[in-house]
C-alpha cells in the first residue's frame, strides 16, 4: 500500500510541475541583428554630449565623464581634494575620477587653445557604502517525518 501511495505521489508531483513550465521558455532563441559593429557603436557615440551636459558613467565610487567639445581643448575637474586634468588638446574628452563620496560637487573647466576657459558645475551621486557587512540570514528548519500510528 505504501509503495502505491509513494508512486502515485511521485506521479502527481512530476506531472504537476511539468504542466506549469511555459512552452515559450523552452522554444525561445537569441535575438540576432543584421547591424554591423559600427552601427552598434554609434548608439554609444559621445558626440551628442557636451561639457554642459556630459555623459557620466558611475561604477562604485568611480565616475568616468565623457563629452565632445566644438574645438580642441584641455579639460580639468576640481573639487576639494580632487583634481584631474587632461594633458593634450582634443575634441573627444574622457576623465576618470576615483574615491568619490555619495554626493560630490565638481567644477568642470574646458580650456581652448586660444586660452578661453569655461566652467560648468557637475554633481555626481554614487551608491552609498554599507557601514556593516550584511550577511544572509540563515533560518533553521527541521524536517520531521509524520508517522501515523496504526491501532
Amino acid at each position: 500500500m505504501k509503495k502505491r501511495f509513494y508512486g502515485f505521489l511521485l506521479f502527481i508531483l512530476f506531472f504537476s510541475t511539468s504542466i506549469h513550465i511555459p512552452v515559450s521558455a523552452a522554444t525561445t532563441s537569441p535575438t540576432t541583428s543584421s547591424d554591423s559593429a559600427n552601427d552598434f557603436m554609434e548608439m554609444f557615440d559621445i558626440d551628442s554630449y557636451t561639457a554642459s551636459n556630459p555623459y557620466i558613467l558611475v561604477n562604485g565610487n568611480t565616475a568616468t565623464i565623457m563629452f565632445t567639445t566644438e574645438e580642441d581643448a584641455k579639460v580639468s575637474i576640481r573639487s576639494g581634494s580632487i583634481y584631474v586634468k587632461t594633458t593634450d588638446y582634443t575634441r573627444d574628452q574622457e576623465l576618470s575620477i576615483h574615491q568619490l563620496e555619495e554626493t560630490t560637487h565638481l567644477i568642470l573647466t574646458v580650456t581652448t587653445k586660444a586660452g578661453v576657459s569655461t566652467s560648468y558645475p557637475i554633481t555626481i551621486k554614487t551608491t552609498p557604502k554599507s557601514e556593516h557587512k550584511v550577511l544572509p540570514r540563515i533560518t533553521e528548519t527541521s524536517l520531521s517525518s509524520s508517522r501515523r500510528t496504526h491501532s
